[in-house]
């Protein structure tokens, strides 16, 4: 609806033209009068009216002084002069100062009509073309975001569009996001993507300008860190979740200070949504992200995670792929290397277990396929896990070279801690006597010797790696009495700690 006025001293002519037209159906809705000319100019720079009826003739300030000042002030809505005869002469000069309709007293209901009617037409025509130059406009802007983040132009080109559009990029921080979806990604049906960018651009104060690029919605903050940007877009993912059942896909690139170098900030985010397989529990991807995983990790060989089934130690195998997954993300792998690695140590543990135990079940094959065909990372991992578990749970014996290899690969993971036969007796149900004896057996020595060899080892390897103190180093490999380590690293080692540390240093 459109916002009428009516300007003029004598009530009658107010109320009259009120009830003259049915102004609802003709799309206008009324703002409150003006009582005179002061009064009404008033009004009208407060209201600002698509259209006002203004009398000629009034006390204080003719109709013509208050168009000039309204005029002059920015008011650039329509008028229609109310006149009588006698003051035709000023409706004339109306007229030359750009009003283009003007009305007789006694006012005629169809004058009055055709005059209404004509006024909106130019109003809707008027507001179809400021529509217009806006979406213009709007489709001239996003291009020219489109060439800052795509480096399209030279700098000097792109410096005088931005004043022409008059973006106000400043001194401030800049950042670059992308909405995705994964279905997008997958190049799959876009589904319901644009109808959550939509919900979730609602909010306006997320973001400073939006463009679409590549079926992708890519925002530009101004003056926010980006990891403030961060939490503020997944807090409205997480909104979006609760209304549609599922988010967006967002990465969020990193900080620069200059307009120009935008297109960094827009590449890493791009980047991140490359990540895509080692990262597919996130919605929200950033540089954090990466952060966190940089942590220590390994790539524990094929070689180790046999030991692990061999030992039957399926907490070890589970920690082991962990370690696994850790590594993949720190070092960014790409996807098929991932399961080139896992399919490579699976088959060199198959080929052992085959050696050794016989052919693993068919179930093993079927899950290596499985890993083939995962899309997401943790789902692979998960698969890699059940089937390093299940080879475990198939070659898990009781004999007792079996329970000799887990007592051994037991002490070599927790030698500083109290051992003794009595303990690993109790924990494989074996008298403890017997059990010394077929230790002895299997290694070619008693289980307190051996593990008196690989406390000293490790021992040797602290006093070269670290700047620990030898009674430090004494309790860290397990021996509480330091006079008691002094004994055992000499009957090893042939010389005490502090010499052996000498003696590696000079050589």
């Amino acid at each position: 609806m459109y916002k009428v006025m009516i300007i003029d001293d004598e009530a009658m002519i107010r109320w009259g033209i009120h009830d003259l037209l049915d102004w609802e159906e003709e799309g206008f809705v009324f703002c409150e009068d003006g009582k005179d000319g002061k009064d009404g100019l008033k009004k009208l720079l407060e209201n600002q009216p698509d259209l006002a009826l203004v009398d000629i003739k009034m006390p204080g300030m003719n109709g013509l002084e208050l168009i000039h000042q309204a005029q002059e002030a920015g008011f650039d809505g329509y008028f229609i002069i109310l006149t009588g005869y006698a003051e035709f002469e000023f409706a004339k000069t109306a007229i030359q100062h750009g009003v283009k309709e003007y009305l007789l007293k006694p006012i005629d209901e169809e004058e009055l009509k055709s005059c209404v009617e004509r006024i909106r037409e130019e109003l809707v025509q008027k507001e179809g073309e400021q529509s217009y130059h806006s979406a213009n406009e709007n489709i001239a802007r996003e291009e020219l975001l489109r060439r800052i983040v795509l480096q399209m132009e030279t700098r000097e080109n792109l410096e005088e569009k931005i004043r022409r559009y008059q973006i106000a990029f400043g001194e401030k921080v800049l950042c670059a996001a992308i909405l995705t979806d994964r279905d997008l990604l997958n190049h799959k049906e876009e589904g319901r993507f644009q109808e959550k960018v939509r919900m979730f651009l609602q909010d306006s104060e997320l973001y400073n300008e939006k463009m679409v690029m590549d079926n992708q919605m890519v925002l530009v903050g101004f003056g926010l860190d980006y990891k403030t940007w961060v939490d503020l877009l997944a807090r409205r993912n997480e909104w979006l979740k609760k209304r549609l059942g599922e988010g967006l896909l967002i990465a969020v690139g990193h900080n620069v200070n200059q307009w120009y170098d935008l297109c960094y900030s827009y590449e890493f985010a791009r980047f991140l949504l490359e990540q895509d397989f080692l990262f597919g529990q996130y919605d929200v991807l950033s540089i954090n992200t990466i952060e966190e995983q940089q942590k220590d990790a390994e790539n524990p060989s094929p070689e180790q995670f046999m030991i692990l089934i061999e030992v039957g130690d399926l907490d070890g195998i589970k920690a082991g792929v962990e370690k696994f997954e850790t590594y993949c993300k720190k070092n960014l792998m790409k996807e098929m290397d991932i399961k080139i690695q896992i399919m490579y140590n699976l088959m060199t543990i198959r080929n052992s277990i085959e050696k050794k135990y016989g052919s693993p079940d068919g179930r093993v094959m079927e899950l290596m396929e499985k890993m083939n065909q995962c899309e997401k990372l943790d789902r692979l991992m998960e698969l890699y896990c059940q089937v390093l578990q299940n080879m475990c749970r198939q070659i898990g014996s009781d004999d007792s070279a079996t329970v000799i290899k887990r007592m051994y690969y037991y002490m070599e993971k927790n030698y500083d801690q109290d051992l003794k036969v009595e303990s690993f007796a109790k924990m494989f149900n074996y008298n403890s006597n017997y059990l010394g004896k077929i230790f002895r057996k299997e290694m070619g020595d008693s289980f307190n010797n051996i593990l008196d060899t690989i406390r000293i080892v490790n021992a040797k390897r602290l006093l070269l790696e670290t700047d620990m103190k030898v009674y430090q180093i004494s309790e860290r490999v397990g021996y509480g009495n330091i006079d008691y380590f002094y004994l055992k690293f000499k009957k090893y080692v042939g010389i005490s700690p502090k010499e052996y540390k000498k003696e590696m240093i000079r050589e």
